[in-house]
This record gives C-alpha cells, sequence and structure tokens, in this order.
C-alpha cells in the first residue's frame, strides 16, 4: 500500500513537471518534448500510454496538454508461502494532446 502511495505521488509530482514544460497550445510546435517523446519517455519507463488526441492534425504538430495517471493493473498470484498477494502487472498514464 505504501508503495501505491509513493507511486502516485511520484506521478503527480511528474505530471506537474510536464504540464509546466508543456508549450501553450496557440504556440509554434517547437516545445521541450514533442508527444512522441513524452510517449515514448513514458513507456521506456514502465507505463501503458494511453493517448487522447484532440483535432485533425498530424501527431507531428500536436502539443502536450496533459499527462494524468491512470489506473494500475494488477492481478492476485499465491506466493512460496500459499499466501494470496496482489502482484502490479502494468500502471497507466493518459498523456493528452492538442492539434
Amino acid at each position: 500500500m505504501k508503495m501505491t502511495a509513493l507511486a502516485t505521488v511520484a506521478l503527480s509530482g511528474l505530471t506537474t513537471l510536464m504540464i509546466a514544460a508543456a508549450p501553450n497550445a496557440a504556440a509554434a510546435p517547437a516545445g521541450p518534448d514533442s508527444v512522441q517523446d513524452t510517449v515514448s519517455r513514458l513507456e521506456s519507463n514502465g507505463y501503458k500510454v494511453i493517448l487522447n488526441k484532440t483535432g485533425s492534425a498530424p501527431l507531428d504538430q500536436c502539443a502536450v496538454s496533459a499527462v494524468r495517471p491512470g489506473r494500475d493493473v494488477t492481478e492476485f498470484r499465491q506466493n512460496r508461502r500459499d499466501q494470496t498477494v496482489e502482484h502490479l502487472l502494468y500502471k497507466t498514464v493518459y498523456v493528452d494532446a492538442t492539434c
């Protein structure tokens, strides 16, 4: 339970940092990270990314407008002591892109 709370706090900090670093929707596409870079970085950190895109422009012309935590996906397994324990399969995160 402590790890879940710690992960939530860490993801909230990452979300705040990503939102603060994201360029405005009306700004030129030159920003700290493209949408694809953001998605790639999150996936390399073990997250399953769900991309929500608003607008019809190609993804390379979009900007990240928000990064939000999703739900943890878990399953119950038996450990060596024959106890049922919850095992984390993966974490999800939502990336909102505006074009």
